[in-house]
């Protein structure tokens, strides 16, 4: 019985490791179905938030954002939607004071702020020409206080439009007077 089963695994295993090698040597014939594009866009985006007090600088931040779904769909539509969707840039700047972290499903920024100066406001837009990125800037004056500013959102109308991106930072307390300068760099990944 010993030496049947040693026959049997002696002969199947020839048989195994001709199949291994070659599904090897046919695996760089076959189509990679799973990555249909070899040069794929990856759209990212950086966030710098500083906070100016009497003339100097209090507070720096400088961190990655979340390029939302929404904001991946409004990129798509910009670059080849014919239906006249695209007309306005993602140039509205929002902030707020609530700590959960982005998702790629947010479409809102909950509890925005609409007061004292921090209202959803548009932004400066700067391209470099044969460049793959573009910012967004803008210089908010507190025209009262405000306990934990921690998020931004970048939207395309002044009022509800898509949130094209989220960020989160440490938080921050403003004084009335205070200015707070958000800088959203967004690199298309072409390059």
């Amino acid at each position: 019985m010993e030496t049947r089963k040693s026959s049997v695994l002696m002969m199947t295993a020839p048989a195994v490791g001709a199949l291994l090698v070659g599904a090897l040597l046919l695996g760089g014939m076959l189509p990679n179905t799973t990555d249909k594009f070899s040069e794929a866009m990856k759209p990212t985006g950086y966030v710098t938030v500083s906070v100016v007090r009497d003339g100097n600088e209090i507070y720096h931040s400088e961190q990655h954002n979340l390029i939302t779904n929404a904001g991946m769909d409004f990129i798509a539509k910009q670059l080849g939607d014919t239906s006249g969707l695209g007309t306005n840039g993602a140039n509205y700047i929002a902030l707020t004071t609530d700590s959960t972290a982005p998702a790629a499903t947010d479409t809102t920024l909950t509890s925005e702020i609409t007061t004292n100066g921090l209202t959803r406001t548009q932004g400066t837009y700067a391209h470099t020409a044969g460049t793959d990125n573009w910012t967004v800037s803008k210089t908010f004056t507190a025209t009262g206080s405000f306990t934990g500013v921690q998020k931004a959102g970048l939207f395309t109308l002044a009022a509800v439009g898509t949130m094209m991106a989220e960020n989160t930072f440490a938080s921050v307390n403003l004084a009335n007077g205070d200015q707070l300068t958000i800088t959203w760099t967004i690199d298309l990944g072409l390059s």
